[in-house]
């Protein structure tokens, strides 16, 4: 099912595309009915994935995840960006496809802030800090769920969208972590997804990290951020947690080690 998705959908794709500039695919219906784009958006210090739905109904999840892969395989080749297994593009890909989904809940394991030598937790994260590091979290679907968590290239971590591991709350939480069912994201649906692939990482040695994913939902936007809390006031990107913020402004005005590098996402959520 998923080779033959032209058989049912058309293409148009890089600079030909119609809604916008930029380099990406963009995919109709036979009737020209426009459903789901994908973007690399170019005008930053490194390139932005996006994915959007688009008017019409999305394509069945097998023909969405063959859509998607294939234009961003295409995307990274065009920017001559290595992807040698094909992982960064899995990744990204996986990423994106949380545009097509209708969030019911999130649910994870958050980590303290800060813990005492026996692992007892000291300080939990407050809505006024702007910022809550979880292990790892799983987004709730109407007709299925994603999970994200962090993988680690050499001596950096980054948001991993593709884990082999079936991740669940315990029945009895310990030490710095505690199960969370009422995870402060974006509920509903999510109408388009940014990726950061951070490629200056590591002085630009490394192929690219997924270091920053932002979801838009119809009113409201939530970031991810592949960072961890060391005290209650330091905070070290390209670290082992996945970090929930409200938008890219609230990481704009917070202070991390090293600093980070600022990018634009699109300003109204949705496409």
């Amino acid at each position: 099912m998923t080779s033959d998705w032209r058989s049912r959908w058309l293409v148009t794709v890089a600079s030909d595309v119609l809604t916008r500039d930029g380099i990406g695919w963009e995919f109709t219906t036979l009737r020209q009915e426009d459903v789901w784009a994908v973007f690399r958006e170019d005008g930053g210090a490194f390139p932005v994935f996006s994915a959007a739905r688009g008017e019409g109904a999305l394509p069945p999840p097998d023909a969405l995840e063959a859509m998607t892969r294939e234009a961003v395989a295409d995307l990274l080749a065009a920017a001559d960006l290595a992807d040698g297994d094909g992982w960064i593009m899995k990744n990204i890909s996986a990423a994106l496809l949380l545009a097509s989904l209708d969030v019911l809940a999130w649910e994870g394991e958050e980590w303290a802030l800060e813990s005492g030598d026996d692992d007892v937790a000291l300080a939990w994260a407050m809505p006024a800090d702007g910022r809550t590091p979880f292990a790892w979290l799983r987004a709730r679907g109407s007709d299925r769920d994603f999970l994200i968590s962090i993988y680690q290239d050499d001596a950096v971590f980054g948001l991993s969208f593709v884990s082999n591991v079936d991740l669940q709350l315990p029945g009895t939480d310990h030490g710095s972590l505690r199960s969370r069912r009422d995870v402060p994201l974006v509920v509903g649906g999510i109408k388009k997804v940014e990726v950061v692939l951070d490629t200056l990482v590591e002085g630009g040695s490394a192929p690219g990290l997924v270091t920053e994913v932002l979801l838009h939902g119809d009113a409201s936007t939530s970031l991810l951020i592949a960072a961890e809390s060391y005290s209650h006031n330091e905070w070290h990107l390209y670290d082992e947690s996945v970090v929930v913020l409200p938008d890219v402004a609230a990481a704009d005005a917070l202070d991390w080690i090293p600093p980070r590098r600022n990018w634009r996402p699109t300003e109204v959520p949705g496409r």
